[in-house]
C-alpha cells in the first residue's frame, strides 16, 4: 500500500553526508561507521521499495458485477371486466331501515403476478349529503350502505377493507338502502354508483 511505503520513508532516520573533515573521527570509532552505513542503506532500501511496483501487495483484481431482473406488472381482473350490478328489486319506503333489502355484491376477482397476497379494497364515490358513511343516489334522502361480512361499513373514499387474496374467493360485500330520517321518497327507480379499487396493503 502506498500509505505504508510513505510512512516507512518518512519514519527513517536521516543520514548526514560523510565529509572528509569528519573521517578522522569516524576512523576512531569503526563501529559508529558501520552503524551509520547500515542506517543509510536501510533508508535507501525503504525508498526503493516505495518506488518499486513489486515491493507492495497488490490491491487485487477487478471484475464486473452484472445485475439483471425482470419487471412484471401485477394485474387484477374484477368481475371479468364487466360492470357489477346490485339490484334491490321492489323496495317499500316503509320497510327501508338499513337492514331490510340487504343484497350481496356478487363479483369475481382474479389476480396474477402479485408480489404479495395482502390486498385492500377502497370504494370511490360521492357520499350522501345526510350521512357521509353512505353512497349517494339520484333520489334525495336515500343512500346506500356498503359493508363486509363483519358488518363493518366501508365509507366512500376513506373506507378500507384489508384481506388476503385467494383465487375465486373475493371478500364478501353487501349493500343495503338507507333512508334519511323523516324523508319523503318519491315512487320510481333509484340509482347509485361507486368505483371499486384494489391495491397492496
Amino acid at each position: 500500500m502506498i500509505t505504508v511505503a510513505y510512512v516507512c520513508c518518512h519514519s527513517s532516520v536521516p543520514v548526514p553526508p560523510v565529509r572528509r573533515s569528519r573521517l578522522s573521527r569516524l576512523k576512531a570509532d569503526g563501529r559508529q561507521k558501520v552503524k551509520t552505513w547500515k542506517l543509510g542503506r536501510l533508508a535507501v532500501l525503504c525508498c526503493l521499495i516505495a518506488a518499486s511496483p513489486y515491493g507492495l501487495a497488490s490491491d487485487g483484481g477487478t471484475t464486473t458485477l452484472t445485475i439483471t431482473g425482470n419487471i412484471v406488472e401485477p394485474e387484477c381482473e374484477i368481475n371479468d371486466n364487466q360492470q357489477i350490478v346490485v339490484n334491490f328489486g321492489e323496495v317499500l319506503t316503509t320497510r327501508i331501515d338499513g337492514a331490510n333489502y340487504e343484497t350481496p355484491i356478487v363479483y369475481t376477482l382474479k389476480c396474477t403476478n402479485l408480489l404479495r397476497n395482502t390486498l385492500k379494497i377502497n370504494l370511490k364515490g360521492n357520499g350522501a349529503s345526510f350521512n357521509g358513511q353512505l353512497f349517494t343516489t339520484d333520489v334525495t334522502g336515500l343512500g346506500i350502505k356498503v359493508y363486509d361480512a363483519s358488518k363493518t361499513t366501508i365509507a366512500p373514499n376513506s373506507g378500507v377493507l384489508s384481506f388476503t387474496y385467494a383465487e375465486n374467493k373475493p371478500p364478501a360485500l353487501y349493500a343495503v338502502p338507507v333512508m334519511q330520517t323523516n324523508a319523503s321518497l318519491p315512487d320510481g327507480a333509484f340509482n347509485g354508483s361507486a368505483t371499486m379499487v384494489f391495491s397492496y396493503q
